[in-house]
């Protein structure tokens, strides 16, 4: 071996050179830390530092210190994923954030504009995408439409809309969900379960529906209701009938010995199956061994009062005014001259003529204001003076 040549050993104090592709990025005084070089080309490497531990090198969280694999071999797949569920980590990039418009409170006109971190989920927008559906009664092939998916298109490039049945699986998925929750929700009910059902006729099909509810308290003593059962009926709509689905509907949820009341329509068909279910449920587990086990709607008790105290007091009036709606709205050329003159009495004028319903309930407390409501509760009051 040559004199001219030297070589090093474990304790040679003469220092190795580096290549220029090896050249360290950045220095620290911590012995531990280890240069990121030019071979480290990931982004992600401006997030952590490289550290050994012991005879293993790790990459440490910028942000939260956290240790993970850092060697040659362990790639940065996992160091991308880290970074995105940083919990201390802010983000920088304005290509991962949008602006908010938010307002201090409901009387503020102007909005105070934030930047907060964004990240699109395919999955996200299909679960919106199955309840707006459901919650607007849109048709499904709705999805399949030109025009709406290049509005979605236009609106985030990155979400790719669902064909037909994948949305009607999206959707039924979110009934099992939801039917799943509020079986949770009667399992937790320590008390008793009250139930109103009613028949609901569609326009379109001429089909009979049964609706069933449930009311109880929960355990923060909160009155909650929902719906359990919507299923259809098939004609005729006998005493018997009606009593098999509501049996049938009562025992799929398990609430045969939980059951304290039913409430339903006060007609003959009602009584009827009433007295058929309560042959069904077993005495002991009913409120008083039944006795307020058929309940009446008032509502609908309170519409008969009324129909019976118009039909007494001002029931010539009331025909001659559905008459005369009826022939005014017979033909386009009535409509329009009705219009006419009702402008010339009163030019404010803008409501149209509508023949009402004489099958709808009188009391809809949800879609009637509290000033409509005292005129109500004062009309009816007068009606029952009057009757009774």
């Amino acid at each position: 071996m040559s004199n001219n040549a030297s070589v090093p050993t474990s304790a040679s104090n003469t220092p190795i050179a580096i290549d220029d592709d090896e050249s360290p990025l950045e220095t620290n005084s911590d012995p531990s830390l280890l240069p990121i070089t030019s071979r480290h080309t990931s982004a992600v490497w401006s997030d952590f530092k490289r550290k050994r531990v012991g005879d293993v090198i790790k990459a440490e969280c910028n942000h939260c210190s956290k240790l993970l694999a850092g060697g040659s071999k362990a790639g940065t797949t996992h160091l991308k994923d880290h970074i995105k569920i940083c919990p201390k980590r802010v983000c920088q990039d304005l290509r991962q954030t949008r602006m908010f418009g938010t307002k201090k409170n409901l009387n503020d006109k102007n909005d105070t504009m934030t930047l907060a971190p964004y990240e699109f989920h395919q999955e996200d927008g299909r679960r919106d995408l199955a309840e707006m559906i459901i919650l607007h009664e849109y048709p499904i092939s709705m999805v399949e439409h030109i025009g709406f998916r290049k509005y979605s298109k236009t609106l985030q490039p990155g979400f790719k809309v669902p064909s037909r049945n994948t949305t009607r699986k999206d959707i039924m998925k979110r009934y099992e969900l939801e039917k799943e929750n509020v079986a949770t929700l009667l399992r937790k009910a320590k008390g008793k379960i009250a139930l109103t059902t009613d028949m609901w006729t569609a326009d379109n099909q001429r089909k009979g529906y049964m609706a069933v509810t449930s009311h109880f308290i929960d355990n923060t003593w909160k009155l909650q209701s929902r719906i359990i059962r919507f299923l259809y009926v098939p004609a005729p709509h006998t005493a018997e009938v009606l009593a098999d689905a509501l049996k049938e509907s009562i025992q799929s949820w398990n609430l045969d010995l939980r059951l304290s009341s039913i409430t339903v329509d006060n007609c003959s068909t009602n009584d009827a199956m009433m007295e058929i279910l309560k042959g069904v449920f077993p005495y002991g587990s009913l409120l008083l061994r039944g006795d307020f086990f058929h309940m009446r709607c008032c509502a609908h008790i309170l519409n008969l009062i009324v129909q019976d105290g118009l039909s007494a007091v001002v029931s010539n009036g009331v025909q001659r005014i559905r008459d005369s709606v009826v022939f005014w709205t017979a033909s386009d050329k009535r409509v329009q001259r009705f219009e006419q003159v009702a402008k010339q009495i009163t030019p404010e004028c803008s409501r149209k003529l509508a023949l009402d319903c004489k099958t709808r309930r009188v009391v809809e407390s949800h879609k009637i204001s509290k000033k409509r409501k005292k005129k109500l509760i004062a009309t009816l009051t007068l009606v029952l003076d009057i009757v009774f």
